[in-house]
């Protein structure tokens, strides 16, 4: 396997786990979209995909451009994407769903959680680790593999720990967090 396909195989597993650690933590559909739709009206809203993020922060290295080719692959080129009614500058949001790339998504979009998601995570959580720069840029490094796999390892297990800690066994989070249905 060359290098780039490891980087990116790797790259798609810590998606894969930042997927499951924010459906764990679910503020974005039970918490903001709510808050946010009486503000437009009960319309659409774009909630922080304000900008195309992956055109703007994307690195110019052969290691995005493998990130990028694979998910047009999948999902399409971003002039292929149908733009009804959209709320968003970016070509992968839909105004009903949100962002259409299950995976494949840039590092700034995947890493990214906005400043009253981050108190949550510690108030309500008690998780203080998740730092959105921090998340981006490691998963730039593991993209462009800069990441030793002793940084891949220990990145990994801080992001299984804290979806360890927004899943405990009773399956509720604290009392009150509409995130999580405690």
């Amino acid at each position: 396997m060359a290098a780039s396909d490891h980087d990116l195989k790797r790259y798609l597993e810590m998606e894969a786990l930042l997927n499951a650690f924010f459906a764990a933590f679910g503020y974005c559909a039970a918490t903001c979209i709510p808050d946010e739709l009486p503000k437009s009206g009960n319309r659409s809203v774009a909630g922080c995909c304000t900008q195309r993020y992956y055109a703007r922060y994307d690195l110019d290295h052969p290691a995005f451009e493998r990130l990028r080719q694979a998910r047009e692959a999948l999902y399409g080129t971003p002039a292929e994407q149908v733009r009804d009614h959209s709320v968003s500058p970016c070509e992968y949001h839909d105004p009903r769903r949100g962002c259409r790339l299950a995976t494949h998504k840039s590092p700034t979009c995947l890493g990214f959680l906005c400043r009253e998601a981050i108190d949550c995570l510690r108030r309500e959580h008690g998780i203080h680790a998740y730092d959105y720069a921090g998340v981006s840029g490691a998963l730039e490094w593991i993209l462009t593999g800069d990441f030793t796999d002793g940084q891949y390892g220990e990145f990994r297990e801080a992001i299984l720990a804290m979806t360890r800690r927004l899943t405990p066994s009773t399956g509720a989070g604290p009392p009150g967090c509409r995130a999580c249905g405690g």
